[in-house]
């Protein structure tokens, strides 16, 4: 649950605890964590998504397996060893190497600003800003040499191309070799959610140096619009807030983490994206972005509602000062206090909105220019589904917009157009193998009466797995154990014998096992949901009291019973029917089966003994 709890705000319900599901477009709390009887395990019970410890971090962070054992056992404490010599680097994936480069030019960076005395530019800069060594280090701040080759050196084992991929090196005209990308620079390295450096922004050290900002280009394994500056540092702090602060820039982000805000972010020189939103709100549930007074940041906020406006997070706009950024506001005396009063004042989006609109109200003129505004408004709150929101959002707005342009609340719904079309489900349904979906094309074939004994059959032994010992059914296999009575291949269902067959391993060795165990042993994410689901079913209905656990297996054992018996004389008698064409015997032949079947047990006495054509 920790482990979740650092990626996704988590509540307590019952013996579980639940949360936003980071893996589709969850407006409700759908996924749920287990974490008692010895089980850790997460399921989400509207996308399905399902798994341990190691199918989380693999899907949350899109790692491949050797990757995410690392990254546990480093969060665990535990030192791997490899069981054969470490493949050469360029057997490496292309995206191990770019983060490889990208981690030796952080130390290389660092190194120089710290220790060189070229660093000397860089460090008094930082003193400028306010900046101490603690932060500093926290951040991995660095810096460039003013030379033009220097960082090569220093990349120990990194191949031109890697580093020209990664951005740090570029190639001069015509073939004659590469030069750094960043040179006399203070370095702010971008990290990715596990702290590990994909980018770098550089800050130029001389005035006359253009552009003032340089970032890393984009690679595989950096995108801008999906990364937030200094994300790995304020998750923590994000989700016990429950709120983000999105500033503009680096040192915004470094200033604010010096001075005990630590719930802050930046983007990377660009206007929040989509994918921005979907971070964000998977771990907070309020959002407040924070601009410079001047008119830029006004319109930056602007486009920011536009991306936020119909997404079920709050959305709350904090302008600074006009000339004050957050840096220059926690860097005075008594600052802090000064920008947490700001932060507590921002408005919410929408009535950021209708402030604006009055202030354009008060600079036009006459009645056309007024109704102009209003229908500007209108259209833009229309264009970001402003009809879509629920009602406790929207009536506040058009009772302020009401009560500033002194008309009916009716004639503002009436005005406010709706947009065309119907939303699509925004939950993204993962492809399965071909095999995987034929399994549950077959699963239609089977009786509902025997898929569902078999489904809690399966679902009791995966939430109790000692319940193996228990003596099922009736006479004269009344001591038999659970392994003798049932094998996989008996399973009618082909989706339940698959996930049988997991379990079978354990109960034939006379061995418990965990639900993460389980999990893990299914490759099929659909097979991991399933083990889950069951396992939630078998708790529900078992901890609901009544029947005891042997009790309730007992019972299925004797239905899965009763239906087979059922099976065997429909099968009896269909080959009765096919005899009918050539009667001869055939009646007579039938019937001693059927009175066979009958002394067995295996014929309800509720069912015809004699058929004749």
């Amino acid at each position: 649950m920790a482990l979740i709890a650092e990626h996704v705000p988590l509540r307590p319900k019952g013996r579980e605890h639940v949360g936003i599901c980071p893996f589709h477009d969850d407006h409700t709390p759908s996924l749920a964590v287990v974490t008692h009887k010895g089980n850790a395990f997460y399921k989400c019970h509207a996308c399905g998504a399902a798994g341990d410890a190691f199918n989380f971090v693999m899907d949350y962070h899109k790692l491949t397996f050797p990757e995410t054992l690392k990254f546990l056992a480093d969060r665990a404490g535990v030192t791997l060893r490899p069981r054969r010599e470490t493949a050469r680097s360029g057997d490496q994936p292309a995206g191990d190497e770019l983060r490889r480069a990208n981690s030796l030019a952080a130390e290389f960076y660092r190194d120089f600003l710290t220790h060189d005395r070229g660093g000397e530019s860089a460090r008094a800069m930082l003193r400028d800003r306010g900046i101490n060594e603690a932060a500093a280090e926290q951040f991995m701040i660095g810096a460039a040499p003013a030379q033009w080759e220097s960082l090569a050196g220093h990349t120990r084992g990194i191949t031109t191309e890697t580093l020209v991929a990664a951005g740090l090196l570029k190639r001069r005209p015509a073939g004659n070799g590469q030069y750094d990308t960043f040179r006399h620079r203070l370095i702010f390295p971008i990290c990715d959610e596990l702290g590990r450096p994909i980018a770098f922004g550089g800050r130029c050290l001389d005035a006359a140096d253009e552009p003032k900002y340089l970032n890393s280009p984009e690679s595989p394994i950096f995108h801008k619009s999906r990364t937030l500056y200094g994300l790995h540092l304020a998750k923590r702090a994000i989700i016990e807030a429950k709120q983000v602060i999105v500033t503009e820039g680096y040192t915004d982000v470094v200033a604010c983490h010096q001075a005990g805000v630590g719930n802050a972010v930046a983007t990377l020189g660009t206007a929040l994206t989509a994918d921005h939103v979907k971070m964000l709100k998977r771990i907070c549930e309020e959002v407040v972005l924070v601009f410079d007074g001047d008119e830029a940041g006004r319109r930056a906020a602007d486009r920011a509602l536009a991306i936020f406006f119909a997404e079920p997070v709050d959305v709350r706009i904090c302008i600074l000062p006009e000339g004050d950024d957050p840096a220059d506001m926690l860097g005075r005396t008594g600052g802090l206090d000064c920008f947490r009063t700001m932060l507590d004042a921002a408005v919410d989006a929408l009535e950021f909105k209708v402030a604006r609109l009055r202030q354009d109200l008060r600079e036009t003129r006459g009645h056309a220019g007024r109704q102009r505004c209003l229908e500007r408004l209108l259209s833009e709150l229309a264009g970001l589904g402003f009809d879509r929101l629920p009602g406790v959002r929207k009536r506040p707005v058009i009772a302020q917009l009401a009560d500033l342009l002194e008309v009916r609340i009716d004639d503002i719904e009436q005005a406010l157009p709706r947009r065309s079309g119907s939303l699509r489900s925004r939950v993204e349904v993962k492809e399965v193998p071909d095999q995987a979906t034929s399994l549950w094309t077959e699963q239609a074939d089977v009786p509902p009466a025997r898929r569902i004994a078999e489904r809690e059959i399966l679902a009791v032994l995966i939430y109790q797995p000692a319940l193996r010992h228990h003596p099922v059914g009736t006479d004269p296999l009344a001591d038999a154990s659970i392994t003798s009575r049932l094998e996989p291949q008996q399973f009618m269902d082909p989706v339940l014998r698959r996930v049988a067959e997991a379990v079978w391993t354990w109960l034939v060795r006379d061995e418990t096992f965990t639900v993460q165990q389980l999990m893990s042993a299914l490759d099929d994410p659909r097979l991991r949901s399933l083990a889950g689901d069951l396992y939630l079913e078998a708790e529900q209905r078992l901890e609901a009291g009544g029947q005891s656990p042997a009790e309730f297996l007992r019972d299925r054992f004797d239905a899965l019973d009763r239906l087979s018996k059922r099976e065997l004389y429909r099968r009896d008698l269909a080959a009765y029917r096919r005899s009918r064409p050539n009667p001869v015997g055939g009646v007579a032949v039938i019937e001693q089966m059927l009175e066979q079947r009958r002394k067995q047990g295996y014929i309800p006495d509720a069912l015809p003994m004699r058929i004749r054509p």
